[in-house]
This record gives C-alpha cells, sequence and structure tokens, in this order.
C-alpha cells in the first residue's frame, strides 16, 4: 500500500503496526462499567476480586454486595440519572457504592475528604446530589456543614466493617468515632436494610452516561468535576487488554491511588478489575510506606506517580528485596523525567525486575491514560504509543493546524476515553474539549510535545508552565529537572520562575532539592556548575537551593505552583556571589 506522504501523523496512525489485526477489528464493549465487570468476571466467582487488610471477597461476593447496595440506593430514591455524593476513600463499601449507583444509571460524584470544608460543601451543592455517602473519619467535617448541605440521608461508612473480625473488634475497641445518628443520617448496615425485599432494575446502557465525577488536581485552578461516562471507563479497560501487559487472573494490582480521582477510579479500580486481576486495597497510602507495601504483598502489578517511585528507591524495606515479582510497573500522572528514569531502571535491574517501565500518558480530562510503553513496545524517555482506540496529534498551540512527525507541538487526544465535560462548566469544557474540522471533539491538553515516525509519544513540558525571561524566550522547568535528577545525591527537584531581579520584568529559573546525606553547599554547587555548562544560554537556574522537601499535590505531583509562591522574590544574588 502507498502512504500518502501529506497525511499527517493522526491520520496515518504508524503507532497501530504494533497491534494485530484481531486487536484492531475487535469491537469495544458497549455496555455499562458494572456490565462489563460482570460479563468479564461471572465465570470466575471464587476469584478473589478485593483483598482488604487480610480480608478476601471474591467476584461472587463482590456482585452480590454491589447488587445488595444497589437495591438500598434505590429504596432511597436513587434513579436513572440521580447523583450521590461520596466522601470517603478506598474502602471496599466505597468500590461497592460505585458499581451499585452505575448499576442503577446513576453518578457517583466522588470527593476526597481530605478537601477543607468549604470546597466539600461546594462541591455537594453543586452536584445537587441528596444523599451523601460518608467515611466515618470524615463526618466531623459533614458536621459543620449539615444544615447547609440539606441531604436527605447521610450514609456513614467505617472503615473497618470488611476487616477481618479480630481485627474489626480491634479497630472498633481503639478507635471511637463521634456519630450522632438519626433518620437522617445512618450507618451503613442501617442504610442496606432499607433494601431489604427490592430487586431494583439494571439501567440501559448510554455509552454517554455519567458514571462519575471526580476532580482535578486543582494546580491550575479550582479543581474542575470530570465527567466519566460508561465508554470512556471501559475503553481505558478495553486499551489495557491490548496494552501488551502480561496480566494473569489470580496476580495482585497494588491499589495506591484513591479512587475519588480519575487515576485511581478508572486505573487504579476499574481496569484491574475489568481483566480479571484481583485489587489490593489502600485505603489510607501514606507515600513513605510505599516500600512496606510492595514488600508485604509483593503485587505483580502497580500503577503509581513518579514522586512516589523516588520514595520506593529510598526506602530501607527496599533493601537486597528481590523485585522479580513484579510485572507491571506503570507510572502515570506527571512527567517522569529522563533523570529519574535512568536512576529507577538501574535500581530495578539491581533487584531483579527486568521488564521494561509501563510509563504512559493522560490526564483527568482522557479518563487517566491515553497512551502507554509495555515490555516490547517502549523507547527510552517517552510516554509511549496511543492505546488503541485513540488517536494523538500534534496541533501548532491554539490552532487546528496539526505539525508533521517530530515538530514540537501541543498535544490533542480524541476517542472514547475523553471525559463527556466538567460537570456544570460549559466554558471551560469549551476551552479543553474542542471540534475540530474532522467533526472529531479533541482534548487540548496544554501539554508540549511530538510524536516520532513510530508514532511514540514525548511530552517536554506544559505550555503554560513555562518561565518566561524578561526577553520574552520560553524556559521548559522539565529539561532543567531531568538535567538536575542525574545527579546521584538528588532525590527530587522542582524548576520554577522567580521575579528577575535585574531587568524590569520576566523571571528567572530557580532549582529546588531534596538531597540524600552528604554536602549539601557543596552539592548544589556542583548542580548549579552541570547545568551552567550544559543547558543552553537562556534556560541556566540563576540558584540551586537545598530544602528539606518538596510539597506535593494531592496525587503526589511536585506543586510548583506552591513553590512558585513561596520562592517568588526570592533573593538569588548572595548565591550567584559564592
Amino acid at each position: 500500500m502507498t502512504q500518502n506522504m501529506s497525511a499527517k501523523p493522526s491520520e496515518m496512525k504508524p503507532w497501530q503496526k504494533y497491534y494485530s489485526n484481531e486487536a484492531l477489528a475487535e469491537e469495544m464493549p458497549r455496555c455499562t462499567a458494572y456490565e462489563n465487570l460482570k460479563q468479564i468476571n461471572e465465570n470466575y466467582l471464587d476469584q478473589v476480586a478485593l483483598h482488604y487488610y487480610g480480608k478476601n471477597i471474591k467476584y461472587g461476593e463482590f456482585f452480590k454486595r454491589i447488587d445488595t447496595c444497589a437495591d438500598a440506593f434505590y429504596a432511597l430514591g436513587v434513579r436513572e440519572g440521580s447523583i450521590v455524593s461520596l466522601l470517603s476513600v478506598s474502602v471496599p463499601e466505597t468500590v461497592v457504592a460505585i458499581y451499585a449507583l452505575n448499576k442503577l444509571g446513576a453518578t457517583a460524584n466522588t470527593i476526597d475528604p481530605r478537601m477543607d470544608v468549604n470546597s466539600i460543601k461546594r462541591m455537594v451543592l453543586e452536584s445537587e446530589s441528596k444523599i451523601l455517602i460518608v467515611l466515618d473519619l470524615a463526618y466531623a467535617k459533614v458536621r459543620q456543614i449539615k444544615k447547609e448541605i440539606e441531604q436527605e440521608y447521610i450514609v456513614v461508612q467505617s472503615a473497618t466493617r470488611s476487616l477481618p473480625f479480630g481485627k474489626r473488634v480491634y479497630k472498633n475497641l481503639t478507635t471511637r468515632i463521634p456519630v450522632n445518628y438519626s433518620e437522617a443520617v445512618i450507618s451503613w448496615d442501617d442504610f442496606l436494610e432499607k433494601g431489604k425485599g427490592i430487586n431494583a432494575p439494571a439501567a440501559p446502557y448510554k455509552g454517554d452516561a455519567t458514571a462519575a465525577i471526580t476532580y482535578t488536581g486543582g494546580t491550575t485552578g479550582f479543581p474542575k468535576g470530570v465527567m466519566l461516562t460508561n465508554d470512556s471507563m471501559n475503553a481505558v479497560a478495553f486499551n489495557f487488554k491490548h496494552a501488551s501487559i502480561c496480566a494473569k487472573r489470580k496476580e495482585k494490582f497494588l491499589g495506591i491511588i484513591p479512587v475519588f480521582s480519575s487515576y485511581g477510579l478508572v486505573c487504579g479500580m476499574h481496569m484491574p478489575l475489568a481483566i480479571g486481576l484481583t485489587l489490593v486495597l489502600v485505603p489510607n497510602f501514606q507515600p513513605n510506606k510505599m516500600g512496606t507495601l510492595v514488600k508485604k504483598f509483593k503485587p505483580q502489578h502497580m500503577v503509581s506517580v513518579p514522586a512516589f517511585y523516588e520514595i520506593l528507591m529510598e526506602s530501607h524495606e527496599m533493601k537486597n528485596l528481590d523485585l522479580s515479582f513484579l510485572i507491571t510497573l506503570g507510572s502515570g500522572g506527571d512527567t517522569m523525567n529522563d533523570g529519574l528514569e535512568g536512576k529507577l531502571y538501574a535500581f530495578l535491574r539491581e533487584h531483579n525486575m527486568h521488564r521494561n517501565l509501563a510509563q504512559g500518558y493522560g490526564m483527568s480530562e482522557l479518563s487517566a491514560a491515553a497512551s502507554f510503553c509495555a515490555e516490547d513496545v517502549y523507547k527510552p524517555g517517552s510516554v509511549g504509543i496511543p492505546s488503541i482506540t485513540t488517536t494523538v496529534g500534534i496541533f501548532k498551540p491554539d490552532t487546528f493546524e496539526e505539525l508533521d512527525i517530530g515538530e514540537e507541538g501541543e498535544i490533542c487526544v480524541t476517542g472514547p476515553s475523553m471525559m463527556k465535560g466538567y460537570f456544570n462548566n460549559p466554558r471551560e469544557t469549551e476551552h479543553v474539549m474542542r471540534m475540530h474540522p474532522d467533526g472529531k471533539y479533541w482534548i487540548h491538553s496544554g501539554d508540549i510535545g511530538y510524536l516520532d515516525e513510530d508514532g511514540f509519544l514525548y511530552v517536554n513540558g506544559r505550555i503554560k508552565r513555562m518561565i518566561t525571561r524578561f526577553d520574552g524566550h520560553k524556559i521548559f522547568p522539565v529539561n532543567i529537572e531531568s538535567l538536575v535528577m542525574e545527579h546521584p545525591n538528588v532525590r527530587n527537584c522542582c524548576a520554577v520562575g522567580i521575579t528577575d531581579r535585574e531587568h524590569g520584568q520576566g523571571q528567572v529559573p530557580l532549582v529546588l532539592v531534596t538531597l540524600s546525606d552528604c554536602d549539601k553547599d557543596a552539592v548544589c554547587k556542583e548542580i548549579f556548575e552541570t547545568c551552567d555548562r550544559q543547558l543552553e544560554e537562556r534556560g541556566k537556574p540563576v540558584c540551586v537551593i537545598s530544602v528539606d522537601g518538596i510539597p506535593l499535590t494531592g496525587m503526589g505531583k511536585n506543586d510548583y505552583r506552591e513553590l512558585e509562591k513561596q520562592y517568588a522574590d526570592y533573593d538569588y544574588t548572595s548565591f550567584l556571589q559564592k
């Protein structure tokens, strides 16, 4: 077949050569997320679906719990199109509630319990939900706003309910959480009782029905509600099925990403369950415990953000630990710079894990996953090829002009994993989801990158995450961070723009580093000198300073916005004089 040399990458789709003809011809499931889960696992009811602190919940019991929960929601008036708010974490009852709502055609409005009270109030009120599911540990926040949010029912979950008997008794004795129950404030068990004798009907499949609302990380403004659909959730599970990842039933998937995020809900919950894995639930993930979790559960599969892998490498539990049990080590949610990628690979090889890192690219608006690297589909520094249902194009920013192979521009994505839009926010939706001349809606990511001749995607930074010099020259922090992370003493780093003290406008780059035990002043000077030698003249930092820690967002990304505020007027002149 003669290739049309005038065609653009999104038309040629060079990445499709990595998929079989059978995979390309296979139809994506056309059913609800709940039905997809049930169809895939209905012949494996004795296999463990959820593992929760020693308690195994098999698929058969899991589906019974979902149906019982759906009956209870139905008894409380939940119908197709209803919205129920969930202020909870990754406990079995939350996973059950999400699928129960999906069975009914309702929407789970998932809210991070770590949010401040005013944000929680706003998210509940804007959803117009009449039922709030809340973890008992977060009930104190709800008590403060109970009258204002005007919920018909507040259902209080206990994090201990699904624990093995001994652990449950101990936790209940040592942890007492005061809740004033009433007709409107009921326990989870009393909630389930209301569904006795009811057989709730399953809602018909609608691909664009809103299955869940998750909220963006908030580093670029106030969190926006991302509407995920049946199709967007199922597309990601379908994509992973064809992603050259060797996953077998009964293998364990470590679920450390919270279910109230798109990444956690889709890639960390629905995807592993929809390919028949055992999901190990971690409701209260603490990054400094990552090594303990990996050593304890020995999962075959896990996904994380780059910052957590840096912590894993530093964990004392990893010393001399054989990691050959790992099959899929996925990374997403943030860009992994070249320096960290190189150190992680060296670490994995030293610990007997010889598979390629399953690095990927995505965003909340794409159900968290759009491209992937896998064992035999991999290039260093790349975030992989587009998923089988996904099309990626590189466009000149703020235009519909698609660029050629190797040309750098804005990464835009189209396909069924796209969100439906931002909840009650058409203005922001129109800014991110734009109709192109081809008649398709594309997500404009705000990320800068390019595609190579094989269709591998490379991410080089964000359009908005730029440092603009006094002369208008744009500096991408990721270029600085990649070089700095190559230093063996650097655990984490972040480059931010601060006020240029020599000119009337513009910014200059400042680098903040967290270091291992070393002569910190000497290492900062060494890093500065390396940057001076290897970075372009207009992209060099003016200062490198050691800090005890770099703040992270709730999703584990370096919170560069917070650092920009803290160091906006930092006086770097004394560093330059040393």
